[in-house]
């Protein structure tokens, strides 16, 4: 037996072309989620799914009648459900109940605190989270990672089948035409960030420097994330509580030590980043004249990122200091948003460029069952009048009139198959289905078959 199916054929589902000939649609996509622009922290919280709960409820709502596929984002900005659904109106209402049960929320609160999008809005907000349209901080390139392992968990446990595959794909494409066409990503937007790119410009290479953090809250943390990715590897923790500090060394490398040994210690920085949140000075004029003496020329940066402020100010008025204020970071900050604003109209455009190419693919999902059925019909008599001619014949043979027949199928098939397809795509598929019909008697055909 042959197999001649052609590449589109490859993605048809089991709906069969009966029932897209009396005008049954086919599935779509939805994504039902919240996130930080339309639900409070405290909701948004209640409402993420750890690792094992989101394989508990989409096992869950894959056993409900009516969605075949789901894949689950679940991030601390966002929660969302991308799934495919005969009905997504009616699976809205139903992962709305499930997702209020399995995280003890209401359903109210996912309803008027969340959104719902279908077919092209769903594939549209898809590409603008891949493509950090739609984070909390414009073009940051973590959440293009948070959603490639959403999805690979999914695809992984058999929950996406042809629908999603084809629609993340398309995603990622997406996303690397915005990280190649615009200039989204660039520039810092963070003020811990703005903080490295400053030291960057003042002393060039930040690896082999050392960095002081003094103070080991959150916005000392993130300014140790952020010089530790570009490179640092020697760190001095300065806090008040001895165990806070040695936490931070212990995740970044380095050395843990109290408040009071600034004094003592500071002279070995490089850098140095005060985050505090004390009411007064921790850094003086006097502390950093003294801490050059033991520097033997070297310069020392300085970042104050606390409010109210750390360092005094006529620290920058020392030679061989360089001091920087939260307003230097917020300045640098500001420019650099907008410029990413000015760039996220290019990405827009891609977007919408990319989802209307999957909006026609799915259109043309609709002439499928069609093309299948035509394929099927012609193929079963090619090989017919092969095995007639190839009984009797010399073995030997039978290869040539397999390819004869394998060619002049697709000849015959060629120009039907993709004046069909291309009626699909422009959403006219019922029409397209009825004049296959009339033409080929696809219809008749799969009576007998199923006769």
């Amino acid at each position: 037996m042959w197999c001649w199916c052609s590449s589109i054929l490859r993605v048809c589902t089991d709906s069969g072309f009966r029932g897209n000939v009396e005008g049954k649609s086919q599935p779509g996509i939805f994504v039902l989620g919240a996130n930080h622009l339309t639900a409070s922290v405290s909701l948004r919280d209640r409402l993420l799914f750890d690792e094992a709960g989101v394989g508990e409820f989409a096992e869950k709502l894959l056993r409900e009648e009516g969605v075949s596929e789901v894949a689950v984002l679940s991030t601390c900005n966002r929660s969302e459900v991308y799934g495919v659904a005969a009905e997504p109106s009616a699976a809205r209402l139903l992962i709305e109940k499930l997702w209020a049960a399995h995280r003890g929320v209401s359903e109210d609160e996912i309803r008027n605190h969340g959104y719902f999008h279908v077919q092209t809005e769903a594939v549209r907000h898809l590409f603008r989270v891949i493509g950090s349209l739609d984070s909390l901080v414009l073009g940051e390139m973590q959440i293009l990672g948070q959603v490639k392992d959403s999805y690979q968990r999914a695809s992984q446990n058999h929950w996406t089948d042809f629908y999603l595959n084809h629609v993340f794909q398309a995603g990622w494409h997406t996303g690397k035409r915005i990280h190649a066409e615009t200039a989204i990503h660039e520039g810092a937007v963070s003020i811990s960030y703005a903080a490295v790119e400053l030291a960057r410009k003042v002393l060039g290479e930040l690896r082999g420097r050392s960095v002081g953090v003094v103070g080991t809250g959150e916005m000392g943390e993130l300014a140790a994330q952020h010089f530790h990715k570009a490179g640092v590897k020697n760190f001095l923790f300065f806090n008040r509580s001895l165990g806070s500090a040695e936490r931070m060394a212990a995740s970044f490398g380095g050395e843990a030590h109290l408040l009071t040994d600034l004094s003592e210690k500071i002279s070995r920085c490089d850098i140095v980043v005060s985050a505090t949140g004390a009411p007064g000075i921790v850094i003086s004029r006097e502390l950093v004249q003294n801490s050059l003496r033991h520097r033997h020329g070297r310069p020392l940066f300085l970042v104050d990122i606390a409010a109210p402020r750390d360092i005094e100010s006529e620290v920058g008025e020392v030679d061989n200091t360089f001091l920087f204020t939260i307003d230097d970071l917020k300045n640098a900050v500001s420019g650099n948003l907008d410029l990413r604003r000015q760039e996220a109209r290019k990405a827009e455009a891609i977007v919408d460029e990319e989802a209307a190419k999957v909006e026609a693919w799915a259109r043309g999902l609709d002439i499928v069952p069609v093309l299948r059925a035509l394929r099927e019909k012609y193929q079963a008599l090619a090989e017919k009048e092969v095995e007639k001619w190839a009984s009797g014949q010399p073995p030997e043979l039978r290869p040539h009139l397999e390819s004869l027949g394998r060619g002049l199928l697709n000849k015959f098939l060629h120009d039907p198959t993709t004046r069909l397809k291309l009626m699909g795509e422009q959403g006219d598929g019922l029409r397209a289905s009825y004049y296959a019909d009339m033409l080929f008697a696809l219809a008749q055909e799969e009576k007998q078959h199923g006769a």
